[in-house]
């Protein structure tokens, strides 16, 4: 009987990746899986950075801005402001002037100058004008200006208007009567106060 030994020993070759356990291999392919996250991570952290950057600068830019334009604001508001008191003060005291005045005046004439104008109306002159009536302080002081062709009819004139009610206790003073050049007529002007104020 016969028999074969074989001294020959068949040794398999196995792959690297079946002759590790699949602990390293797992280990391996995690730490190229974060090798690529990370590459990527510090890729859009350097676009964040830049980016990042770019906004910093521009706030910086803004901000400066905005300082530059509120001071000019503020400067530009305490000018207006000033000047809208000055003139509101303007506006107040002229209202008060003519506020004064108008009390002034209503204290002194109640009644308008109606009883005046009547009283001139009344004594009318043929051969008289007036072109100017000035009733001042609700009628205590007047003035007249006129023309006329005869220069008598001005004393006469005034001489009448003393018997009307309203001028009663007025001293008409100072006229001034003259010829106008190349003309017969003569151009007066007459003032009058009442007694009141004298």
């Amino acid at each position: 009987m016969k028999q074969r030994i074989n001294l020959y020993r068949y040794t398999a070759r196995q792959s690297v990746w079946r002759q590790y356990s699949p602990f390293p291999q797992a280990a391996i392919g995690l730490v190229l899986v974060l090798l690529v996250l990370t590459i990527f991570a510090v890729m859009d952290k350097t676009k964040l950075d830049a980016e990042l950057r770019t906004l910093s600068n521009q706030h910086d830019q803004f901000a400066l801005q905005l300082q530059q334009l509120s001071a000019i604001n503020n400067e530009s508001t305490i000018e207006t402001l000033q000047q809208s008191v000055s003139k509101l003060e303007a506006d107040l005291a002229v209202r008060q002037a003519t506020m004064t005045s108008i009390k002034a005046e209503g204290a002194a004439n109640s009644l308008g100058f109606s009883s005046h104008l009547e009283g001139l109306a009344r004594q009318h002159f043929d051969g008289l004008w007036l072109t100017a009536i000035e009733l001042i302080e609700g009628g205590e002081r007047m003035g007249l200006a006129g023309f006329t062709g005869e220069p008598e009819m001005v004393p006469r004139y005034i001489r009448n208007l003393s018997n009307e009610k309203v001028f009663s206790g007025t001293e008409f003073d100072v006229f001034r009567l003259e010829r106008l050049q190349d003309s017969a007529a003569m151009a007066f002007d007459v003032t009058a106060v009442a007694e009141v104020e004298q």
